[in-house]
Parts: structure tokens; sequence; C-alpha cells
């Protein structure tokens, strides 16, 4: 659930427990008064039918009043009912006012003793329209309280979402950022807790980049450092390999020196951020391409079919095909033991480079492509760098591999005809 969803039911449901216990509280107040005025205007009849039974003419004034929805009785001391108005049946009452309930309606009924008789004077008044008016107050508590809840959640949801904007803003703008290049993140609203994220953020992101480009420099200079000398011996080893072929020493530190250098180009590829540069694109061949990268190699099996152009760089292109291989032959450890295979499957063409080397574990293939990960061999530079170029083609890497079966590793770039049509 979302934060504004989470506030609004939030608010909502601290207005339904403000309108509840206001309703509460009101209508308890409301009965407890109505009971107290009801409770002393029984007993003012009460006192007052009181004194006038001490005076002779009471006869005359008691018959002659209204006895409509009130009751009035006379009991002696042995509980017998000696004169009546209103109604004829024992009144059940007590000491202190009580409700009691005669033919179907509610009273308020209490009792007062009569003087020297030993007897009480015991009165009930009909209180069907005060509880009438408690239920007519129920209902318009629960009419306005539902208006008001109503009326709170609009607010609230309205309130909520303009409260909540920059919060989305800084959200969209943080999930904008590119990790290659962390640029700060706009804000141009209040000075408050989202300002100070969004503060927090673009002080984090700056940080982040300043980091970068330390390590770009840093890259950049230890490629250079490595790239001149590298260069000499990779010139001289081939010429050494050259003069004497039958020398498998010179043939493979010729080797390696080669592969060392493709590994300095493929630190001053990131140091510096070529990656992140606008691509040279051109329509170009990928079974040309892969024959260039096969010949770097002898011993690589190349298996090619007829396949469509692509639209790509054909420098970067390479140096994925490049990396990919060199994984290979190192995993390997025999070029003759690498295949070069590439087939077209409906709008994409599939470049894979099989080894048979010692393979991959599941932890080793989840990480594979990551920045610096290597497994157990290589800078970790190679790998990720594919990827990135892969990305920038709309293409996409994928490896599957299993300890002791070797490895496989698919690039799919779409056709020159599927990038017209999309």
């Amino acid at each position: 659930m979302s934060l504004r969803n989470r506030l609004s039911l939030t608010l909502v449901a601290f207005t339904l427990l403000v309108a509840l216990g206001f309703g509460v509280l009101t209508y308890r107040a409301f009965v407890r008064q109505q009971n107290v005025q009801l409770r002393e205007l029984l007993q003012q009849d009460l006192q007052r039918v009181a004194a006038l039974l001490d005076q002779p003419t009471l006869g005359a004034s008691v018959l002659g009043s209204d006895a409509g929805g009130f009751v009035l009785q006379m009991v002696d001391a042995q509980g017998q009912v000696l004169l009546s108005w209103g109604g004829a049946e024992l009144l059940d009452t007590a000491a202190e006012p009580g409700v009691i309930e005669l033919e179907g309606r509610r009273f308020l009924a209490g009792e007062i003793d009569w003087g020297s008789t030993g007897g009480t004077i015991r009165v009930a008044h009909d209180i069907e329209a005060a509880l009438r008016t408690r239920r007519q107050l129920v209902q318009g508590m629960l009419v306005n309280g539902g208006l008001v809840i109503l009326l709170a959640t609009v607010v609230g949801l309205v309130t909520t979402r303009h409260q909540l904007l920059p919060l989305q803003r800084v959200a969209h703008e943080a999930r904008g950022v590119d990790p290659g290049l962390p640029a700060e993140i706009s804000y141009s609203g209040p000075a408050d807790e989202i300002g100070d994220l969004a503060s927090a953020l673009n002080t984090a992101l700056g940080a982040i980049r300043a980091r970068q480009e330390e390590e770009r420099h840093f890259l950049l200079e230890i490629a250079h450092e490595l790239a001149a000398p590298l260069t000499l011996v990779r010139y001289h080893l081939a010429g050494l390999a050259d003069e004497h072929p039958e020398d498998e020493r010179l043939r493979a530190a010729a080797e390696a020196a080669r592969e060392l250098l493709r590994t300095s180009q493929d630190l001053l590829v990131l140091a510096r951020g070529e990656l992140e540069r606008p691509l040279e694109p051109q329509i170009l061949s990928p079974a040309l391409l892969l024959e260039r990268v096969g010949a770097e190699y002898p011993g690589v099996v190349l298996e090619t079919s007829g396949t469509e152009e692509v639209v790509g760089d054909p420098e970067r292109l390479m140096q994925v095909a490049r990396n990919l291989v060199r994984n290979a032959v190192q995993a390997s450890g025999d070029a003759a033991k690498v295949r070069l295979k590439l087939v077209q499957e409906g709008g994409e063409v599939v470049l894979a480079v099989i080894d048979d080397g010692p393979g991959m574990g599941p932890e080793v293939l989840e990480k594979i492509f990551e920045h610096r990960y290597s497994g157990r061999r290589g800078t970790g530079v190679g790998l990720s760098v594919a990827r990135s170029i892969v990305e920038q083609h709309h293409g996409t890497i994928s490896a599957c591999s299993e300890p002791g079966r070797g490895s496989r590793f698919e690039v799919r770039l779409p056709t020159v005809s599927s990038r017209i049509e999309a």
C-alpha cells in the first residue's frame, strides 16, 4: 500500500474515532441531563401531591386534573391502591426514580411517603416522547457524523495527495538517475522534511559522482602506464615468436602480452567514459565481424550461417566479441576448444561463444556481468564493458554454465529490418 493511501486511511480512521467519541460523549451527556430533568420533574410532582394531600380540598383539585400520560396513586400501608388516576395497576416503584413499563409504554416512576398514614404516593410520567427525542438525536448524529467523515475523507485524500506531490517528484527524479552519470535531482518544493531528503540525496549523489571521477582518473593513469610498455613487449614478443615458431614459450608469452594489452584497453574505455558517449552506428555484417575476431585467435572454430545485417558501432561490437572469446580461451586453455556460432532467430542475430572450460556455478553466474566481479580469474572489467555495449545496441547478453560442463555466452542483437519495424 502506498504512503498516500496509508496516510489517507490514517486520517479517515482518526476522523472516525473523533466523530464517534464526540457522538458518544454528547449522547451520554444529553441522556444524563435529560434523566436529571425528568427525575426533578417527578420529584416535584411527588412533593406537590404530598403537600396537596394535607389540604381539605385536595380531592376536587386532583380529580379535576388531566391524567393523560400521567399516573397518580395513593397506596396504604398494606399496599392497597386507595385512589388512582391514569391507571389502576399498582405501580412498581422504589425510593429512587426508575423506568417501568405499563401497557407497552415506558414511564419514569417514583414514590414518596404519605404522611402519617404509613402509605405512599406513587407517580409515573410517560417518557416515550423523551426516548423518541433520544432516537432522533442518535439518527441525526449518525447522519451528520457520516457526512463529516465523508467530507473529511475527501479533504484528506486531496490534501494528502497535494502534500505528497513533492515526495513523488523526488522519487521520480531519483528513479531516473543514471548510475553511470549520477546527476543531482531537481527539487522546488518547500523547505521541509522532503526538502531535507532531496538535499541528502543530492549530497550522496555528489559524493558518488566525485568518487567515480577519482576512480576514472586513477584508471586512466594506470591504463596509460600499462599501455606503452605492454605495446612494446607485445611487439617484440610477437616478432620473436615469428622468428622461432617452434618455441611454445615465446608464443604463450606473446599471447599473454596481447591479453594484457586488451585489458588495458578495457580500462581505458572505462576511464575515458567512452561507454557513456554516443555510438557511431553503421550497417554491418556480424559474420565479417566474427571472422576478424576469430583471426586474432587461431584455432577458434567459427560456425556462421546467413544472417541479416545489424546496426551498430563496429569497434564497440568488436570489443564485445573479443572480450567473450578471450574469456572463453582463458577458461578452456586452448583456442581449439572454443566455438563461435552465428545464427538468426526471428528478428535477432544470435552470437554464441561456447567453451569446454571448467564451467561456473549459480553463485558466479548471478554476478558474472557485475563491474569488478571476476570469479576466479581476470579483472572483472571485460564482461561488464561487454554488457554495457550490448545494451547500448538495444541487445541482450546472457550466460549459462554448469561446473564441469563448460560455458555458453549469448549476445542477441536486433536486425536492421526489426529495428525499422520497431
